[in-house]
């Protein structure tokens, strides 16, 4: 059975670090674990709605290039499919294959096209 992704709990912002559910310090947060089974309400790129506002410039850098849910970065995948069409049908098995990418997170591997 598959582990699900971690969920971030606290804002991935350098020097950050608070609570993504009771927006305290994490040594003063008061959240419940119960609390922390749901997903954190206005979180983006893993960043808090306070850090977004505040740093605004750091923020957009992170826009497209950065998974949407925890903030760490993203590659490019080939399936195998993909890299089998580009191999069998060259030249025009590439335009395949770069259609087939997925983008996916290094940190929490969700997957997007």
């Amino acid at each position: 059975m598959p582990v699900p992704p971690p969920k971030p709990i606290k804002c991935v912002r350098k020097g950050c670090g608070k609570c993504l559910f009771c927006m305290k310090i994490v040594a003063l947060c008061e959240c419940t674990e119960e609390e922390k089974k749901e997903e954190p309400k206005d979180v983006m790129y893993g960043w808090c709605h306070k850090c977004r506002e505040k740093y605004a410039e750091e923020y957009r850098n992170l826009v497209g290039t950065h998974c949407t849910y925890c903030g760490g970065d993203i590659e490019d995948n080939y399936p195998p499919l993909g890299v089998v069409l580009a191999v069998i049908l060259f030249p025009f098995g590439i335009i395949a294959c770069c259609m087939l990418k997925e983008k996916q997170c290094v940190k929490c591997n969700r997957t997007s096209v």
